[in-house]
């Protein structure tokens, strides 16, 4: 996880807690524990794009570690909130991740981020926080990320112009629906062949007009063994149909060819490709 500590200068009040949860509940935080609690662990989880953050509020009951005591910075309190980005993610997710912490600080903006893994401004300043800077972020969080990769071969990866174009489905595909409510827009997901993944698409009906995200295959689900097709073979048939204003997404007609390539294209198997969840491959 990549973590970020917050801070607040001693010489203003002390942030009350509950202006604290407040904040993450109106960002769509979900707590696991209830309000009062001492410790309050919760999720972000993006309905949209799948981008996730784990938040903390307050402090886990245990033992004072007297060994290895909180870090103190001169002129700063520590504020019992931690916002964690995963490192094993897609870097898109980092972006979210960020953007989500940047709203935090919209909501209280007294609060001051410090990324654990970049505490000094520059070589000649003392550790501690200092403004927040999202590109500077994202470079520490792609340092950890590459470093928390080092020697991983289980990891299934994606390609980054295909990643890039999913996420912009996935986050532009709730305006498409509305916009064209007529097309059916699918989700956009990713399958794992070992260690190399693909984004896909499901292709159920042939007799619905299609919303075809940018993705490398469809699914198409038959009784006897579904399969996965390359989008760009559904692409030629259906004489490279219009693009669409949101997500990188093709308009996808109803017509015989589509309907005939459906029913009888020679596909990879499915079987052979293994569900991923966001999470569980990179870029």
């Amino acid at each position: 996880m990549s973590t970020f500590l917050f801070y607040e200068e001693d010489a203003g009040a002390p942030t009350h807690r509950d202006d604290i949860e407040q904040a993450l509940s109106n960002l769509g935080i979900a707590f696991s524990a209830p309000a009062g609690a001492r410790y309050r662990p919760g999720t972000w989880d993006d309905a949209a794009t799948g981008a996730r953050a784990i938040i903390d509020v307050g402090e886990p009951a245990m033992e004072r570690d007297e060994m290895h005591p909180p870090t103190a910075y001169a002129g700063w309190r520590p504020v019992a909130v931690h916002i964690q980005i995963p490192l094993l993610a897609a870097h898109w997710q980092a972006v979210e991740g960020l953007r989500l912490l940047e709203r935090f600080l919209a909501a209280l903006p007294h609060l001051v981020p410090l990324d654990c893994e970049d505490t000094r401004r520059n070589d000649d300043a003392d550790t501690g926080p200092f403004p927040f800077d999202r590109l500077r972020a994202l470079a520490s969080w792609e340092r950890q990320h590459a470093a928390h990769l080092q020697g991983r071969i289980d990891i299934a990866v994606l390609d980054r112009r295909a990643s890039l174009a999913l996420w912009r489905y996935r986050r532009e595909r709730a305006a498409g629906q509305v916009a064209r409510p007529d097309l059916y827009w699918p989700e956009a997901l990713v399958l794992a062949d070992g260690n190399q993944a693909v984004s896909v698409a499901v292709w159920a009906n042939p007799s619905r007009a299609l919303a075809l995200p940018p993705v490398g295959y469809v699914v198409i689900p038959r009784v006897e063994g579904s399969g996965l097709l390359p989008s760009d073979e559904v692409l030629t048939a259906a004489g490279e149909p219009a693009w669409l204003t949101q997500g990188l997404a093709r308009d996808l007609p109803v017509s015989p060819e589509l309907s005939a390539l459906h029913q009888g294209a020679r596909m990879v198997p499915a079987a052979r490709f293994a569900t991923v969840r966001d999470g569980d491959w990179v870029d």
